[in-house]
């Protein structure tokens, strides 16, 4: 089995979060707090609003506190998202143009295991080398190490079927697990 295809900033990116919760689980978290947050932001506002003041915040002794947390919260929520985002456009920035991670690689499966070739070279790894195949929802990972892999984006299949015989076949090979 022989694929061949390029390698973006967003595949080499993807390696870096793959093993990161579920990231529409995370964006689903995340969104479902900003709405609760917004939510409790608009109801404080209705009700200064209605009530022609903030004098509602002392009627109640527990809510200067509450606020006090929404306000960190809201704050927590703001700092989390700015580090994340940024941390991905870092990562993206890291190879280089001209680089032997970026750019048209193949990759050839067989028994003993599989011919990778890039920019810089041909290599062959042995699947004794291989310690998990992970699938993700766009890429397929050949670790050879707990943070080194070999990406395969899964636009490098003509069909899904042809994805999920590689991996099954990768799968196959594959006796070490990572610990």
């Amino acid at each position: 089995m022989q694929l061949e295809f390029d390698l973006t900033r967003d595949d080499y990116a993807a390696l870096t979060f793959a093993r990161s919760p579920g990231t529409t689980v995370t964006r689903r978290r995340w969104l479902l707090l900003a709405v609760l947050l917004a939510l409790v932001a608009v109801l404080m506002g209705l009700l200064t609003f209605l009530t022609g003041g903030t004098a509602w915040v002392d009627d109640a002794p527990l809510l200067r506190p509450l606020l006090y947390l929404i306000g960190a919260a809201l704050g927590a929520f703001a700092a989390v998202s700015a580090l994340v985002a940024g941390l991905r456009v870092w990562v993206r920035r890291l190879p280089r143009d001209d680089g032997a991670t970026l750019g048209r690689h193949q990759i050839e499966l067989e028994e003993a295991g599989f011919h990778v070739e890039g920019r810089s070279g041909r290599a062959f790894v042995r699947w004794s080398g291989v310690v998990e195949v992970l699938e993700v929802e766009a890429h397929v990972f050949l670790y050879v190490d707990r943070m080194m892999a070999y990406v395969i984006p899964k636009r490098a299949f003509a069909t899904a079927g042809d994805c999920d015989r590689f991996v099954e076949f990768a799968r196959s090979h594959v006796t070490v697990r990572v610990k």
